[in-house]
Order: C-alpha cells, then structure tokens, then sequence
C-alpha cells in the first residue's frame, strides 16, 4: 500500500510540474519572450486520424445528400436535359428511406426482444446473483484496502432500507438508518 500511494504522490508531481511549465510556456507566448514559441512552425499542433476521418465523413456524407436530393428532386425532362440518362427509379427515392426507417424500428424491438429473453425470470435467483456479482465477503484484504465497486447483498439492502422488522408491524417505519461510508 505504500509503494501504490508513494506512485500516486509521483504522478501528482509530475502533473503539477507539467501543469506549471505549460503555464509558464503560454505567458512566455503571449508576452512575446520565448523565440521558439514566437515562431509558427516550432509547435504545430499534431492532427489525428480520427480527426481526419471525420472531416472526410461529414465531407462524403454532404456530397451524397446533396446528390441524393439533386437526383430526387429533379424532374426527369431537367435531369435529361443535363445529359443525367442513366439514373435509378423515382421510386427508389421514396421507398429507401422508408424501407430503411423501418429497419431501424424493427431492429430496436429485436434488440428489446433479444433482451427480455436473454433475462432470467423475476422469480429467479439470478434476478439477486449471479456468476458476474461481486460482494464486499468476496473481496480479497488488498482489495478491500481501496474502495471498489460491489454488490450489496439483498439482506442488507432489506434491512437498511426497512429496519429488521421488530416492534412495529414490521414494516421498520421510523428505523431508517443513514448510511454510513467507510472507507478501511
């Protein structure tokens, strides 16, 4: 535990001291004082791939709506005119995108489907644990050490929510209990 929090002092370092020298890096551009900063070229900033690729898309992406409502829109004696002869049906024009609309609605009620049925019953026991649940009691000593994601058992959740039940009916109204975060 203590190489894991002397590693994270390290990087707080390391971030600050970045933090600072890039401060000092932009006052010193702005007032004019570092020569290699001053020069366009000595910082170019890197351009990415997915960068790229998205200005290609919204690119391509444009071309063809505007083709696509071109050749919709068009009467065929203008698109002839233009010397446009080989083109698809009107037709076509239409029924794509609802054809297309309508897959998109089909598939998200598979999707839904595929869900409902892939789920246990809610009478299941898998509906509280599964194969995939972690508990605190499950947890190593190490991994208890720093808070992680866990399950709480159905019991707890029961019994801080609605009391354990005693002297009032059982329903533990006027029992709530706060809950209480600790971390070991």
């Amino acid at each position: 535990a203590g190489g894991a929090m002397e590693a994270l002092r390290a990087r707080g370092r390391r971030l600050r001291a970045l933090i600072r020298r890039r401060r000092r890096e932009e006052r010193d551009r702005r007032d004019g004082k570092n020569e290699r900063s001053a020069r366009p070229d000595s910082r170019a900033k890197a351009v990415h791939v997915g960068e790229i690729y998205g200005f290609v898309g919204a690119i391509t992406t444009s071309v063809f709506a505007a083709v696509y409502f071109f050749w919709a829109y068009t009467p065929e004696r203008v698109l002839h005119a233009l010397g446009i002869h080989y083109y698809p049906s009107k037709y076509w024009a239409l029924t794509l995108p609802v054809w297309l609309s309508a897959l998109a609605v089909s598939a998200f009620f598979a999707y839904e489907a595929y869900n409902l049925a892939a789920s246990p019953p809610l009478h299941s026991v898998l509906q509280v644990r599964d194969e995939h649940s972690r508990f605190r009691a499950d947890l190593t000593a190490e991994q208890r050490k720093m808070p992680v994601l866990y399950d709480i058992p159905l019991a707890e959740v029961n019994e801080r929510i609605f009391g354990n039940g005693g002297g009032d009916g059982g329903g533990g109204a006027g029992k709530r209990r706060r809950w209480r975060i600790t971390v070991s």
